[in-house]
């Protein structure tokens, strides 16, 4: 019975999950409850099951609200614009340069973690100089959409965040794993312009010399200290923000010290230097403090999920269903396969699907073959983390779809065999270097 209800469950929460009719919250918060009820659990005990899920989740709840605090901030003060501006100044009239320009920064626009964010500052960035080199504009949302997606590795983003919520994995431990496969992912993507730039010329991208310096001139201006979002940037302090940041990433990736205790100090030390004024810094907190909530609430309704799945032991139930039609010569490259296929799972139901409902019990039956949480997790996390832009479930591909006046169809038919190429090289390198098990 418990079996049944809990794949009921599951599938029940995958097609809401697929639809996108009501709030995260509301699936994660009553179908599970709603689930416990039915196997005849009382309210006292359900409401333990929800404690212990909840307990799970606070550090990754309080690491996402600091560090979107802390580039909120960052984003406020014109630190990425700053550094965008000084790289264009250095722009020539290449088509391969345009590409790798918007890979930049989509990957600078990335670090406060928010894919809504990346695209707002690159496609409006981007698109003109893009429409004046006659470069299509399915390009640009490729190489916004795998920067940014290699860029979701980081320890505070959303899929590193629900993927840590779902399976109790440590943010900062996760990221230290996949941190080789970051690095190589980047660099495919910058090595990728060579060849999509080949393929736009051919479909007679490129503009004059003369145009060329006339539209960077529009764009970067006379470097003054206008941003190009048009906000008045302190020259003095974005060398202080810099430094502040890359200690903070330093820190991190050496794990010097605590993730969540880095992001507080550095929101601190940034809020007061940036922002003098008491009356100021409040109100900057509740300004960057509501940029968070709503995924904060999406975690804590997470922990409910989870705390009711597990002591209810429908997961458990579920792995050993599930795991009674995997043949044994499978079950060794079971986490490869996973490695594999995540970008299109990813595509078809959604990273959110796949983080929150699909990772435990995957975990669950790997473990019957010697696989661990993190090799599971990371398998998942390549896929979902460079095919969050290309999947049909979720609001920030239509947000980029809409700026970029792009079919989903248009987008899918020039950006997925790419997309995947990377997660299908990521994968097989994750495997030589045993971070992914063959």
């Amino acid at each position: 019975m418990v079996t049944v209800v809990g794949f009921i469950l599951l599938l029940a929460v995958v097609m809401v999950l697929i639809k996108g009719r009501v709030a995260l919250p509301i699936v994660f918060v009553l179908f599970p409850v709603i689930a416990a009820v039915i196997l005849g659990f009382p309210m006292s005990e359900i409401t333990g099951f929800v404690g212990k899920g909840l307990s799970s989740v606070l550090n990754v709840a309080a690491l996402f609200t600091f560090s979107v605090t802390y580039f909120s901030m960052m984003n406020d003060v014109g630190m990425f614009d700053v550094i965008v501006k000084k790289v264009m100044r250095y722009m020539g009239n290449k088509v391969a340069l345009a590409l790798l320009l918007a890979a930049f920064v989509a990957t600078i626009s990335h670090l406060d973690g928010s894919g809504a964010t990346t695209m707002l500052v690159t496609i409006p960035t981007m698109l003109p100089i893009f429409r004046k080199m006659k470069i299509r504009p399915e390009a640009l949302l490729l190489f916004a959409s795998a920067a940014s997606g290699i860029m979701n590795l980081l320890p505070w983003c959303s899929s590193v965040m629900r993927l840590s919520s779902s399976t109790a994995l440590d943010p900062q431990l996760l990221w230290r794993t996949v941190f080789p496969l970051q690095v190589v992912g980047l660099i495919l993507v910058y090595a990728m312009t060579i060849p999509i730039a080949k393929m736009e010329r051919k479909n007679g991208a490129g503009m004059s010399d003369e145009e060329f310096e006339m539209l960077k001139t529009d764009i970067v201006g006379d470097g003054g200290a206008a941003s190009l979002a048009g906000v008045q940037v302190n020259q003095k302090l974005i060398a202080f923000n810099m430094l502040l940041t890359l200690g903070l990433i330093v820190v991190l990736l050496t794990g010097l010290i605590n993730a969540n205790l880095g992001f507080m100090m550095a929101f601190a030390i940034g809020l007061f230097v940036n922002y003098r004024d008491v009356k100021v810094q409040n109100g900057k907190i509740k300004e960057f403090g509501g940029n968070a909530m709503n995924m904060v609430m999406v975690i804590f309704a997470i922990g409910v999920f989870l705390g009711i799945m597990q002591n209810t032991g429908m997961i458990e139930g579920m792995a050993n269903t599930i795991l009674a039609f995997i043949p044994e010569s499978l079950g060794g490259s079971l986490i490869f396969i996973i490695a594999i296929f995540s970008v299109p799972l990813s595509v078809i139901i959604g990273s959110d699907a796949v983080y929150l409902v699909l990772a435990p019990i995957l975990i669950s039956i790997a473990a019957q073959f010697g696989g661990t949480a993190m090799s599971v997790g990371t398998s998942l996390l390549i896929g979902g983390s460079i095919s969050a832009n290309i999947t049909l479930i979720g609001p920030t591909p239509y947000l980029a779809l809409g700026l970029a006046n792009v079919s989903m169809g248009d987008h899918l038919r020039y950006s997925f065999k790419w997309i995947w190429g990377i997660g299908v090289i990521l994968a097989i390198i994750g495997g030589f270097i045993g971070i992914i098990p063959f």
